[in-house]
């Protein structure tokens, strides 16, 4: 029986080494896809590509006059560029800021228009409907990836309670789980140097873009981790080694009676002698 607990342990503890994994690559695509994160590196990475686009700079330098004149009795500048089939809406106060900050401007609004689009259809659809990559550094991409995260937790909070039941000694739960999520946290420290490999640097500022909280992955994980195996090092190492099982054993034991009630001095007789037993058993090892 013993061994078979063992087997089943191992495999439990590699499952959740695997599940908790794959919950930190969920947890570093939901938060990278958060639309601040995504709003400066996408249009850090692809501004250039979408000022050359829409032709951006060319209709500054024809418009920009124009618009500082129409801005004088006026709060915002409207035009549509008939090649892009882009329509501009720009508060006059950005205009008086100059070319520039029109430019950014528009780079911005048009970053916030992909991420918070309402796609009508499902996450893999709209990957097979849309034919762009932006599409999956939208609001619905983040909730879908966010959504999965709660999945996995929810799934390793099972594989936890499994580990809890197969250990012998309970304090070992804190030390395999802290442990687990310590070592899964791992490859998130140096990700940003793995990516850094690939060479078609324009493909890589994309993908960059779903792992910029990696780190911030491995700090929650490590942090976590460690003060999980904290307290079960500490319930080792203080001895919190009779358990909560034998404490109820003993009350059966002195309780033949269903209705038999115990005073506060019995209770607490009970743990003297069951804390003094095990001091004894320490000292003959």
């Amino acid at each position: 029986m013993g061994a078979i607990r063992g087997v089943l342990l191992v495999i439990v503890s590699v499952l959740l080494f695997i599940l908790l994994l794959v919950g930190n690559v969920l947890l570093t695509l939901s938060l990278s896809l958060d639309y601040g994160n995504v709003q400066t590196e996408l249009a850090s990475s692809v501004g250039d590509a979408i000022v050359g686009e829409i032709n951006l700079e060319e209709m500054m330098e024809e418009s920009y006059p124009s618009m500082k004149s129409y801005c004088q009795n006026n709060s915002e500048f409207v035009f549509r560029d008939d090649n892009s089939d882009y329509t501009f809406v720009i508060p006059c106060d950005i205009v008086a800021q100059g070319s520039e900050a029109i430019i950014d401007y528009n780079v911005n609004n048009f970053v916030e228009k992909v991420y918070y689009e309402d796609y009508d259809c499902e996450f893999w659809d709209c990957i097979e409907r849309t034919g762009s990559p932006l599409f999956l550094v939208s609001e619905k991409a983040k909730n879908y990836w966010n959504s999965k995260f709660y999945l996995a937790l929810i799934a390793s909070f099972v594989l936890i309670i499994l580990t809890f039941l197969l250990v012998e000694k309970k304090s070992n739960l804190f030390v395999i789980t802290g442990s687990l999520l310590i070592i899964s946290s791992l490859p998130f420290m140096k990700l940003d140097w793995a990516l850094s490999i690939i060479p078609d640097k324009s493909f890589l500022e994309l993908l960059a873009i779903f792992f910029t909280k990696a780190y911030t992955v491995f700090l929650i994980g490590l942090i976590s981790g460690s003060v999980i195996l904290g307290v079960g090092i500490l319930l080792k190492l203080f001895g919190v080694g009779f358990t909560i099982s034998n404490i109820f054993s003993r009350f059966q034991k002195k309780g033949a009676k269903k209705d038999k009630k115990f005073s506060k001095d019995e209770v607490k007789q009970i743990v003297r002698k069951e804390v003094s037993k095990k001091i004894k058993d320490k000292k003959s090892k």
